[in-house]
């Protein structure tokens, strides 16, 4: 029996080239079912009017497999408008869902529509007998979910004033250095962040640089609050030479027994007892 020759291998052409952005709401399944319809239309009508005030009505007519999930968003353009998505389209998506946010309070004064944003770019087929394979699928489709669940970018979003910033946004090493680094992005590069992504479940490990057009904190954050609480912690400085001495009963205790002049010390009945020392700064994580 003749053996069955094998196929010859052969090359395929190659995808054309597209930035791919992808936007996911923070918080979106917290909220109920009728809310859910809601940010979800949201979504993709922020992003139209980001990409309207930016001057590229064309391009987001002519996106490529535009994907919605409910509570995300997914495009791809011709990569000579990357730099766009990055500014200004960024900065109008923060001032879009900043505009948007007393319509979405008519509706519940709680609700938010918040966005993780990711940018990536590759060759990606558009579909549609466009070219080979179905739309969407590759490298940077992966690589741009996996920036879009980065923990850095949902710290990052978490932490911030939900009143002010809107969107957080991170964008892959390649876009950072061929478009931001290359100065084809009208934003200074020291106004990104270098963080590592990393998902060890995937064996996905990748640089990102993270990006917030409007930066805030948010006053539970961690951090956030630890130069308050050192200001109140902090002893009042001790009078010069010379000083003159406070009114009577300022700075003094139950019993005419002045405190602070003498800090870290324990007064006693008017007795001095020791020294107590000790950091009473406050210290919130970095």
């Amino acid at each position: 029996m003749a053996a069955t020759p094998r196929p010859l291998r052969t090359s395929s052409p190659l995808p054309p080239y597209r930035a791919v952005l992808a936007v996911d709401a923070e918080g979106y399944t917290r909220n109920s079912a009728f809310h859910q319809q809601v940010l979800s239309t949201a979504i993709p009508e922020a992003l139209e009017e980001a990409f309207r005030r930016s001057g590229l009505e064309e391009v987001w007519s002519g996106r490529r497999f535009p994907q919605s999930a409910g509570d995300g968003y997914v495009v791809g353009v011709e990569p000579e408008h990357l730099p766009f998505l990055v500014h200004p389209m960024l900065g109008h998506l923060q001032d879009a869902l900043e505009d948007d946010q007393s319509r979405l309070a008519a509706h519940e004064r709680e609700l938010r529509l918040r966005l993780r944003v990711a940018l990536d770019v590759g060759p990606l087929p558009d579909g549609g007998g466009a070219g080979p394979g179905p739309a969407g699928i590759g490298r940077a489709m992966n690589d741009v979910h996996r920036l879009l669940d980065a923990a850095p970018l949902r710290d990052e979003l978490r932490a911030s004033d939900r009143d002010i910033t809107y969107l957080a946004a991170i964008v892959s090493r390649g876009v950072y250095e061929e478009a931001v680094v290359g100065r084809f992005v009208g934003l200074n590069p020291r106004r990104f962040r270098r963080v590592e992504v990393r998902h060890p479940d995937k064996g996905f490990t990748q640089e990102g640089y993270l990006y917030v057009p409007v930066q805030s904190r948010s006053s539970g954050a961690p951090g956030a609050q630890t130069a308050e609480r050192k200001a109140e912690a902090a002893p009042e400085p001790a009078p010069g030479p010379g000083a003159p001495e406070p009114p009577s009963g300022q700075g003094a205790a139950p019993g005419g027994v002045r405190m602070g002049d003498n800090h870290g010390q324990a007064v006693l009945g008017g007795t001095l007892q020791g020294g107590m020392h000790g950091d009473f700064r406050g210290r919130g994580r970095g």
